[in-house]
C-alpha cells in the first residue's frame, strides 16, 4: 500500500476591535480566484508552522506577529478532490506589529474585514466550514471538498 504524501498550510484569522475577522480576495492563482480567503500560505520544506506563520504575515500583510501572541489554534485534515490532502493548521492572532496593508498584490486585490456571523457568499467554502467548526469549538475537524465546484459557485 503506498502512502498519501501530505501537504501543510498556516491560516490567519487576525481579529480587529470590532471582533471583525481579516480576508484577502485573492488574484492571480488558478485556485479560488475572486474569493475571498483568510490569509494563508504553505509551510515550506525545513520549516514549522510557527515560522510559515510568521513568514507568511510580514510576505503578505506587512506586520510582525509573536507567536507568544497567538490566542487559539485548531487543524483542520483538508481532503481535497483533486489536489493532495492538507493538514491546515489555524491560528487565533489579536496583537501584531505594524499596519495591514497589500504586499503581494499580484496574489490579493482586496482586504475586507467581516463578522464571521455575516459572512459573504464568496468566502472559500472549506475556509467557512473551518470557521463555522471553530465557533462551535472543534479544534479538530477533516473536511472533504470538491475545489472545482466550489470555483464554480462565483461562475454562476
Amino acid at each position: 500500500m503506498s502512502r498519501e504524501e501530505l501537504l501543510s498550510a498556516i491560516y490567519m484569522i487576525i481579529k480587529n476591535e470590532n471582533g471583525e475577522i481579516l480576508f484577502q480576495r485573492r488574484c492571480g492563482s488558478k485556485l479560488w480566484p475572486d474569493f475571498l480567503g483568510l490569509p494563508a500560505g504553505h509551510v515550506d520544506k525545513g520549516e514549522d508552522v510557527y515560522q510559515a506563520l510568521v513568514r507568511e504575515a510580514r510576505e503578505e500583510l506587512n506586520i510582525d506577529i509573536n507567536v507568544k501572541n497567538i490566542e487559539d489554534t485548531f487543524v483542520v485534515n483538508r481532503i481535497n478532490k483533486n489536489l493532495k490532502p492538507y493538514y491546515d493548521v489555524y491560528f487565533v492572532i489579536k496583537n501584531y506589529k505594524g499596519i495591514i496593508k497589500i504586499n503581494e498584490p499580484n496574489k490579493c486585490q482586496e482586504l475586507k474585514w467581516v463578522l464571521l456571523d455575516n459572512m459573504p457568499d464568496d468566502v472559500i467554502e472549506f475556509e467557512k466550514i473551518a470557521l463555522d467548526n471553530y465557533e462551535k469549538g472543534i479544534k479538530f475537524s477533516s473536511i472533504r471538498i470538491d475545489e472545482e465546484k466550489d470555483m464554480q459557485r462565483l461562475n454562476k
